[in-house]
């Protein structure tokens, strides 16, 4: 008996060591990778500048008389005159984004000055009959609609608009009008938004601004002091500005995908 033991035990250690030998290795795998994806929920606020060109149709009203017959209007003897300011924009806007699977839905408001402005010269009185025109400011509440592809967002946006519009017109007998007023309309746009740095959001943006027409009425005072009649005017304003736009989102930048 006690030389069957030792045999038995050394018959199970070597065949437990050539089993063991027959076992493969584990193969060592590398964890998945963690995909990151950006999210654009978030309150956001920013800054934009660029470039904004716009069209004033400034039509007189008054039967018999002709508009101020400068240059930048196709039919110069026509009762309207069309002038168009253009200049540099820029402004802030603030904002809400909130995402749901690649939708994006969002909340922005707009304000910006602006130097809009343009004087045109009458063809017949080059020296005292002119008009000008100037938009400083101007300011949207918008709703925006976009569709992300990870960190880049094109989107459309649309909603109100207002605007401040000053003309100002000079005749041959010394007299003037001035008529400053704070236009309300709607715009609709379209921008390209890119997501970095964490927070971080540049972006291009188009507009269009449209206020529709508004009449008013003034009395001209005339070099001597005299009355010279009532006026009546309308005009009708659009305008179009590009931007480039930069923001600072308040929110988790990216969230993991495995």
């Amino acid at each position: 008996m006690r030389k069957v033991l030792p045999g038995i035990a050394a018959f199970a250690f070597a065949a437990g060591s050539a089993s063991a030998a027959d076992i493969a290795a584990r193969p060592y795998t590398k964890a998945p990778p963690i995909a990151q994806v950006y999210n654009w929920t978030g309150f956001y606020i920013g800054g934009n500048a660029g470039y904004g060109w716009s069209q004033v149709k400034h039509e007189d009203l008054v039967p018999g008389f002709g508009g101020f017959w400068t240059s930048g209007t196709v039919s110069p003897l026509g009762p309207t005159q069309t002038i168009k300011p253009e200049g540099a924009v820029y402004g802030g806007q603030i904002g809400y984004n909130w995402q749901s699977a690649n939708w994006v839905f969002g909340l922005e408001g707009q304000f910006n000055g602006a130097d809009l402005k343009r004087t045109d010269t009458s063809i017949f009185f080059t020296v005292t009959d002119r008009l000008s025109a100037k938009i400083d400011s101007f300011a949207t509440v918008t709703g925006r609609v976009g569709y992300a592809f990870n960190n880049w967002l094109p989107y459309i946006k649309g909603g109100y608009a207002g605007a401040n519009l000053k003309t100002t017109n000079f005749d041959i007998f010394g007299t003037h009008l001035d008529n400053s007023a704070w236009r309300s309309g709607y715009v609709v746009g379209a921008g390209l938004e890119y997501g970095f740095a964490g927070n971080w959001s540049v972006g291009v943006e188009y507009n269009y601004l449209d206020f529709g027409s508004k009449s008013f009425t003034g009395r001209n005072l005339t070099a001597i002091g005299g009355t010279f009649g009532a006026e009546n005017f309308s005009d009708n304003l659009r305008i179009s500005t590009i931007t480039g736009r930069i923001n600072y989102r308040f929110g988790g930048p990216v969230v993991a995908r495995y």
